[in-house]
């Protein structure tokens, strides 16, 4: 006889997390395209905020996986797709189409559903929103870095041709 196992709804917040990555990442179609894009590459489009605002919105995703116990090392790869976004989308051109490409919330939230302790009771908000704080400083710091080093470079490349 074989066993039919039955999947338990999901808690109301890894739904919503769920929606608010297909919103950011594969929202829209392209027309005459295969390719899906939603309101992170939208905002990639505001030149100097909206790859900050994209990264501080996928910050929500990082927070749902502290809160249902994700591990360390699979919340630190969470991290590190919202900063390769976030740097990679602050260049010019190259970064829309990378942001076009990379669907780092959709990706997150699988790691939250393949990762996540569903034994385990979720964590209490102030040790969640203490770590926030702590990424949101990280990706703000590392963009303003990441625009610092691009001025830089342009002020390099501009003065060896004057």
């Amino acid at each position: 006889m074989a066993r039919v196992t039955v999947e338990e709804p999901l808690p109301r917040d890894l739904a919503a997390l769920r929606r608010f990555a297909t919103l950011m990442d594969e929202q829209f179609a392209i027309p005459g395209l295969r390719q899906r894009i939603g309101l992170d590459a939208l905002l990639g489009f505001v030149p100097g905020v909206g790859d900050v605002g994209g990264a501080l919105l996928s910050s929500w995703i990082i927070l749902g996986a502290l809160r249902h116990r994700v591990p360390t090392i699979h919340i630190l790869r969470m991290v590190l797709n919202v900063a390769v976004d976030t740097m990679v989308g602050s260049v010019p051109v190259l970064g829309d189409i990378f942001d076009i490409l990379f669907k780092e919330n959709v990706d997150n939230v699988e790691l939250i559903f393949r990762h996540r302790d569903p034994a385990r009771p979720p964590r209490n908000a102030f040790g969640i929103w203490l770590v926030a704080a702590g990424i949101a400083a990280f990706l703000i710091a590392l963009f303003m870095g990441t625009l610092l080093a691009l001025g830089r470079a342009f002020s390099w490349l501009l003065g060896g041709f004057s």
